[in-house]
Order: C-alpha cells, then structure tokens, then sequence
C-alpha cells in the first residue's frame, strides 16, 4: 500500500542536528518507531510530501533548513523566574525539561495554559528558562525507511483526536 492521506504510517528513523550527530532513533531503547497519520502534518510538512506515494521498504534521506524542521531560533522564548516562584523543595537542573503554567494574556478569559521548557540556566535569584525546541535554529537530516503503511484503527483515530500523537523527533 502507498503512502496517501489518511493512512498511517510507520517509519523506523534517525534525527542527526547540523553536525551530523545522531539526536534521536527508533532504534534506541525506548524509542521505537514513529507512528503518525498521513496528511495531519504530525512530521515537518517537508518530509511528509517526500514521503507520498512511497511504499513500505522505500528509504529516504531527507536535509531540513531550519524553517521546514523546528522553525528559527526565538530569543524571546527564554524567560527569566525567580527563584521564589518555584515551590519550596522544587529542585532542578539544567537541561532538565519542566513543565511550566503561563497565563495568557491576550485571552479574554485569563485562561492559562502548560508548556514545556528546559532549563538553561541556575542563578541565585532566578532560573532561566528556554521554550525553543533544542534543535529550532538547526538545519537537521531525517534518515527513514518507510516500515508499514496502512489504514489507521477507530481507535487510533480516536486516540490521535485526543492529543496522543506520538514523538516526531
């Protein structure tokens, strides 16, 4: 079966950054390979296209600018707590991913919302945090073989429209 709209796809892949260095892989412990319905754009829409029409064995090896992967690097997406809001006890570390309650401001409702960020920085006063992807600004390569191709369940199609799309790097 052809990869088309619709259909779900498996890929056994690699993510190497800009240097070339292996990022991520289906083959590392806990991994796995990567699931995601076709024409959802789940995966950068680049790859996605390169994707259509392929069947299960086909590999591609596909090179992403920085705005086709993880979009360009956003230094007003670092932001500076202070230490005292953080709950007492809560001990972090940098490169540690935390989640964080924003409040959003432009809403009408004041309603507020969780997003992940790393931590970049330990100072006394404040913790630095950084809400960019780790490789926004980076050119990076998908290695992938196409592993399965077929028409999603009712209940993976349930699940997805729950917010339990899986990894895409």
């Amino acid at each position: 079966m052809k990869i088309e709209s619709g259909l779900l796809v498996e890929l056994n892949y690699e993510l190497l950054d800009a240097a070339g260095e292996l990022v991520e892989s289906s083959a590392q412990e806990g991994v796995g390979p990567l699931h995601y319905l076709h024409g959802l754009e789940e995966i950068p829409v680049a790859l996605e296209a390169e994707l259509e029409g392929c069947n299960p064995g086909t590999a591609v090896e596909l090179t992403l600018d920085a705005e086709q992967a993880f979009g360009p690097y956003d230094a007003e997406a670092l932001i500076n707590v202070p230490r005292n809001e953080f709950p007492d006890g809560d001990a972090v570390e940098v490169g540690e991913w935390i989640q964080v309650t924003v409040e959003d401001e432009k809403a009408d409702d004041d309603e507020d919302y969780e997003v992940h960020m790393r931590v970049v920085q330990l100072d006394d006063d404040a913790i630095v945090l950084d809400g960019n992807h780790p490789l926004a600004g980076q050119r990076v390569t998908y290695k992938v073989q196409v592993a399965d191709v077929r028409r999603p369940t009712a209940q993976e199609l349930q699940e997805r429209e729950e917010g339990g799309e899986e990894h895409a790097g």
